[in-house]
């Protein structure tokens, strides 16, 4: 085991003190006197501290507990706050479903990693099953006579988006995966047919961004492949697995960057009243955008076998660490890796879901080493708030924040969830 820089300072104590008697001048605060007992003790919780640290269910347990605490308890409507200390704003501060569905997520992955340890199962069935459930139904609605979808508020005219959507499906149909409860299988067909209104032939395919816009994303495409690859493993129902394909195929074709593997974010036409118009790439690119594709070609390898969908999420993944990771040297552990590079939390989260599908496959551990090193560092560091256990979107330690935000809690809840579940 590695031994804590505490405990090298108080083994440095026990040293000094012997080396005085008694009668030496003692220049300490009389508080700062240690025994060799009290020492011992010390030590002793260090390291049963540090035992606790790599726990990685521990870990988000505690982060768990504590967004809920923050962000949920006594908040109007049994709904998420959008941040930590609360804000003001539209619903009285309350997160939108991008947020709500960020925390949500993060429940999902914690339920996952907790379902073979039985007093945390309990526990989780007991305080976050329902309540949760319910509270996300809240955002619900079928806005201008529309097929029903979560909105961005509570409330029958609020606006939808497709990528939103998508992933609160997805997290459904992982739920039902789990549980075999036909609850969650109901939601994330009710995401399916809406996403199913969010798709058409013009640009070859896709899936537009939000009802009303013009623009296919790689963020609302790629996430539908994987929806649909679920809904797969969870129905055997072929349509799911054509469209899988189709919606793979189609990102791939139009915003894949074939210099370097990685996803471009949208697509547009340029005159939108005419479909045969040129199509027109925006070309920035985020660390999701590739992460989604890689979990859809991993999930279609499972189902097909066919070594293609696994080649390109290796490439995938090589080419998302190589631009969203940065050498880093860690005095807390004692050690160089590549650290995850400030940037969204929330956005790395949804990346490490198609490091994982992919380490369960090919079980290459650099990528998902790398995750958990950042994250152990981040626990460790001053990236924690040591009142609050929130942790700052710089997982580095060495900047300071003075609110949080519940998308990012949320999504490190996940991110510690599904380092425990490859262990």
């Amino acid at each position: 085991m590695k031994r804590s820089f505490m405990y090298y300072v108080i083994l440095g104590s026990i040293t000094l003190l012997t080396m005085y008697s008694c009668d030496d001048k003692v220049t300490s605060e009389p508080d700062a006197t240690i025994s060799g007992e009290n020492v011992a003790g010390r030590i002793a919780e260090e390291e049963e501290e540090e035992e606790e640290e790599n726990d990685w269910v521990a870990k988000a347990d505690t982060l768990m507990k504590a967004i809920v605490e923050l962000y949920l308890d006594g908040k109007p409507r049994d709904i998420w706050s959008s941040q930590y200390p609360q804000g003001g704003g539209y619903w009285d501060g309350a997160a939108v479903i991008w947020g709500h569905g960020s925390a949500f997520s993060g429940y999902t992955a914690f339920k996952h990693s907790t379902w073979d340890i039985p007093g945390l199962r309990a526990e989780v069935e007991e305080k976050y099953d329902e309540r949760l459930l319910t509270a996300i139904d809240k955002f619900r609605n079928r806005r201008n006579g529309g097929p029903e979808a979560y909105a961005v508020y509570p409330g029958e005219g609020d606006e939808r988006y497709y990528d939103d959507n998508i992933w609160v499906g997805t997290d459904m149909v992982n739920l039902y995966l789990l549980t075999n409860d036909m609850r969650y299988l109901e939601r994330a067909e009710i995401v399916w047919n809406f996403v199913q209104a969010g798709t058409d032939d013009i640009m070859g395919g896709g899936v537009y961004w939000k009802e009303g816009l013009n623009s296919k994303h790689t963020c609302s495409t790629a996430p539908a492949a994987v929806l649909a690859a679920r809904l797969y493993e969870a129905t055997g129902e072929e349509h799911y697995l054509t469209s899988a394909k189709a919606y793979y195929s189609w990102v791939k074709e139009v915003l894949q960057d074939p210099s370097d593997y990685l996803y471009w974010d949208n697509a547009r036409l340029s005159d939108e009243n005419d479909p045969d118009s040129e199509i027109q790439i925006s070309t920035a690119k985020y660390s999701y955008n590739s992460g989604q594709p890689m979990q859809a070609a991993v999930l279609l390898y499972n189902i097909t076998n066919e070594v293609q969908y696994l080649e390109d999420a290796q490439n995938i993944a090589e080419a998302a660490h190589q631009r969203w990771f940065i050498p880093f040297e860690s005095d807390i552990l004692n050690e160089s890796f590549n650290i995850l590079e400030p940037g969204h939390v929330w956005f790395q989260g949804i990346m490490l879901r198609g490091y994982v599908e992919l380490y369960n496959v090919d079980h290459n551990s650099e990528y998902i080493d790398d995750y958990k090193k950042t994250l152990l560092h981040a626990w460790l560091s001053d990236a924690r708030n040591r009142d609050t256990n929130l942790i700052n979107e710089n997982f580095t330690g060495t900047t300071t924040q003075d609110k949080w935000e519940i998308l990012h809690q949320g999504a490190i809840v996940e991110m510690l969830s599904q380092l425990a579940m490859t262990e």
